[in-house]
């Protein structure tokens, strides 16, 4: 059996929940998330303008460093240039090919002066047949490589005449055949130049000899255009005649820079380079354009 309850005495309202809550309504105000006491915090710059700022700020600092470092060309002579008393240079190890870098004292390059006048050769001793200047590898008939200058060339004037050309002691570029930088001394008779070799104390020697065709543009009236070799080839000759008569050598072609296809004829005992020259072609029809005695570089000093 359950206890008997009477109904109470006030009617009965139903709690509402919400009763203590704000009303949101708009009618009263909100309450501050934060203490409105605490100043507001700075925003954080933007990433690139911070990276522009630092740029700028290196490019002033560098130009006033360069600024600084720069000198008056005023104080530097004429031209404004300096030569500081070392440079940088690179050094080539000739066993491994590598290069590293260093530092060395400047070089002192000092070109063999070049005289505003020279003597000119002048005829010396009995005139030789052109028959008998035949081109070989120690000389030009009896006139041998090695002699002074002032006899062997002498000689030749004496057989050739006056010569149409003589450059005087000129410093080589070693178009000649000479050692580049060193000196030199071209005469020339028609198709027929005499190489010199000049040594520092200007003794002048007699050191090679070229015969080409491209030395005159008309051929005619020029008797050095009939000299030959010791074997009897003659400029402008066919490459089928040059194999006939050095049939028993080595001979072979070879390109050669500035000259393009050229003969090389070398001793079949001791591979020595005899005589050699550029050709129009490596084939039987093609021409012998010049006949040149070995480079004369190293050979006389």
């Amino acid at each position: 059996m359950t206890d008997h309850r009477d109904p109470p005495d006030e009617p009965w309202e139903p709690l509402d929940p919400f009763d203590e809550l704000i009303d949101l309504t708009g009618e009263e105000p909100l309450r501050p998330l934060e203490d409105p006491a605490i100043p507001a915090a700075t925003p954080p710059r933007s990433p690139l303008l911070t990276g522009l700022i630092v740029a700028l700020l290196l490019v002033v600092v560098s130009i006033a460093f360069f600024q600084f470092l720069r000198q008056d060309p005023a104080e530097n002579g004429a031209g404004g240039t300096t030569i500081p008393a070392t440079t940088s240079a690179v050094t080539t190890d000739p066993g491994t090919g590598t290069t590293e870098p260093g530092t060395t004292e400047p070089p002192t390059t000092t070109l063999p002066s070049v005289p505003g006048d020279f003597d000119p050769y002048e005829a010396e001793g009995d005139p030789i047949d052109l028959a008998d200047l035949t081109l070989a590898v120690d000389g030009v008939g009896p006139i041998e490589f090695g002699r002074p200058a002032r006899q062997a060339v002498g000689r030749l004037v004496a057989s050739l005449g006056e010569p149409e050309a003589d450059t005087g002691p000129v410093v080589s570029t070693g178009a000649y055949g000479t050692c580049p930088g060193e000196m030199e001394r071209i005469v020339r008779w028609g198709v027929f130049a005499a190489i010199v070799v000049v040594d520092p104390n200007g003794d002048e020697t007699f050191a090679g000899y070229r015969l080409d065709l491209n030395y005159v543009e008309n051929l005619d009236e020029v008797p050095t255009v009939e000299m030959n070799t010791l074997s009897g080839l003659r400029l402008g000759e066919s490459v089928f005649n040059l194999e006939q008569v050095y049939s028993l050598f080595d001979l072979s072609y070879e390109v050669v820079e500035g000259f393009g296809i050229t003969f090389q004829l070398r001793s079949a005992n001791t591979s020595n380079l005899l005589l050699w020259g550029p050709v129009t072609s490596d084939q039987s029809e093609g021409t012998v354009l010049g006949i040149y005695a070995p480079d004369a570089c190293g050979r006389f000093q």
